[in-house]
């Protein structure tokens, strides 16, 4: 088995010692590299932030929560005035020696045989259009602008990963404004893009609102008398509402075809071959979402499911069952933790081994038949959709704070390891570098190479940090 580093983006820690990194992340295994944004990225500190933070850089911009970026190239006109439209405005301080360095690091990653993956290759993209970022021209044409100069900026980047868009999962309120929240996936933005591909818009939302209002009055005696129908037994469950089947065929169809025009549009405007990926949720959550594996695996050249298996946080395996249980208990008192288990196993085909009828099941839920079963499960039906294993690359996430959800030991990543092995993984990605534990280290470096001794590790050892 082998791996690749994703450095997100955490660039200056990578590039200020690559050779002795590189040195150690060969001996334990890594053949490649994902890395991106390509923004030089720094944070400003906030009240209570228990993660690690570093000095703004000069020049930057505030985004999102705390964060300040630069971008690492500058953008090329004449590529967004092929595609028609308006290119961001270069940094206003263009760093340069931090630019040098990063060439020079990403050379030296070239010249080693390392793989190298672009991660956002379309951030910082400039304006789109006004419609749904699945459908308008504008945005498409922007994102793509916003690729193709990355990656011809880059030539020693081998390809790029795109990570979304994706349409929503999860149910409980608290992800009302949420990019997950799967209620709020029909505004009526998404209209020309349903007549566009033959479905009925207002069939939709009317099927939306009426799945809505039955998971607030589900019946236990329907849910225990479908439990485990197959087909059509969670069909009756949900109402055996055709228009809620039309919705969710939508949201396949319409991911799908994004996914395909950018991957037909990098081939077209670019003068070189890239690989592409795309990092879906995993199997059982990925339909949901909109990734039907089979039809990107004949297009894309690696999909990369998030292999997170962790409680609460966010996009986590048992943490979205989680929620869902408790969510669908909140609306309906009278059904049992049992209860909600059957709607997600009719839903998604899970079956968590061991959590039964308490919700305190959940925080033992990492046990060694969840491994035997779910991530067997989940491995074999990603390596299903694909002609070789090598072009599944699921993300994987452990350690003390995953996706600020709740620590994964190393005993629990060997479990996760040897089981997907055993499945027929043969890579996987690991999320990411700032974060990676010694014991991590330890457990991926025994499995992918040699194993990581830190009498000997010529006084570097993982940083064990909480990056963002």
């Amino acid at each position: 088995m082998n791996l690749w580093m994703d450095i997100l983006r955490d660039l200056p820690h990578v590039m200020d010692n690559h050779e002795r990194l590189f040195d150690a992340w060969q001996e334990g295994g890594v053949d490649g590299l994902v890395i991106g944004p390509m923004e030089f990225v720094s944070a400003d500190p906030m009240p209570g932030d228990r993660f690690v933070t570093g000095n703004l850089i000069p020049g930057t911009q505030l985004i999102d929560r705390n964060f300040v970026a630069t971008a690492a190239y500058d953008p090329n006109p004449t590529v967004y005035e092929r595609l028609g439209v308006e290119a961001p405005p270069p940094p206003d301080e263009p760093l340069p020696e931090l630019r040098a360095q990063l060439e020079k690091t990403l050379q030296a990653a070239k010249d080693r045989g390392l793989h190298i993956m672009l991660m956002y290759a379309g951030s910082g993209a400039g304006p789109g259009g006004d419609g749904h970022h699945l459908r308008d021209e504008r945005s498409l044409n922007a994102h793509l602008a916003r690729m193709i100069v990355a990656l011809e900026h880059f030539p020693m980047a081998d390809g790029a990963i795109m990570d979304g868009p994706e349409w929503g999962y999860e149910i409980a309120p608290h992800h009302m404004d949420h990019r997950s929240y799967f209620f709020n996936d029909l505004p009526e933005s998404v209209a020309p893009m349903a007549r566009d591909l033959g479905y009925d818009y207002a069939a939709m939302v009317a099927a939306k609102d009426r799945l809505l209002a039955l998971f607030h009055q589900l019946d236990p005696r329907r849910i225990r008398s479908n439990a485990r129908g197959g087909l059509v037994g969670a069909h009756r469950l949900l109402g055996a509402d055709a228009d809620l089947m039309s919705w969710f065929s939508f949201r396949t169809e319409s991911l799908t075809r994004n996914f395909r025009q950018v991957r037909e549009g990098v081939a077209a405007h670019l003068d070189r071959p890239v690989r592409m990926g795309c990092g879906p949720r995993s199997a059982a959550f990925a339909p949901l979402c909109g990734y039907d594996f089979v039809d990107l695996a004949e297009f894309m050249d690696f999909l990369l499911p998030k292999h997170y298996f962790f409680h609460r946080g966010f996009d986590g395996f048992i943490g979205t069952v989680y929620r869902y249980s408790q969510t669908l208990m909140e609306w309906n008192p009278g059904l049992t933790v049992a209860d909600t288990l059957e709607v997600v196993q009719a839903i998604f085909g899970i079956v968590l081994p061991g959590v039964d009828n308490d919700m305190l099941d959940f925080e033992s839920a990492l046990n060694t038949e969840f491994f035997e079963q779910v991530v067997t499960q989940e491995t074999k039906r990603a390596l299903a959709a694909v002609d070789d294993p090598e072009r599944i690359v699921p993300w994987l996430d452990t350690g003390r704070f995953p996706h600020d959800g709740d620590p994964m030991s190393s005993r629990d990543l060997k479990m996760l390891l040897d089981t997907a092995e055993a499945a027929g993984l043969r890579r996987f990605n690991y999320h990411h570098q700032g974060n990676l534990s010694p014991g991590e280290w330890v457990v991926i470096s025994d499995k992918c190479g040699t194993r990581w001794d830190p009498r000997t590790s010529d006084d570097w050892e993982p940083p064990d940090q909480l990056v963002l």
